[in-house]
């Protein structure tokens, strides 16, 4: 059998959590709402696709 290392695990992991748990202030701010909104955007056009509501109103529009 292989010899086990004892405490290591914590000590490794411990300086990538503090790398990660830091924010950068040049970082990209997304809010919750603006997920929620492009996540709503996208079903509802998914959805009219998928029922030809945007292959009709482009035709009615002329496109």
């Amino acid at each position: 059998m292989a010899k086990e290392k004892k405490g290591s695990g914590i000590q490794q992991a411990a300086g990538l959590i503090r790398y990660f748990d830091e924010e950068s202030e040049d970082a990209i701010q997304i809010s919750k709402t603006m997920i929620y909104v492009a996540c709503f955007v996208f079903s509802i056009t998914i959805y009219l696709a998928n029922h030809n509501v945007l292959s009709w109103l482009a035709d009615t529009i002329g496109l």
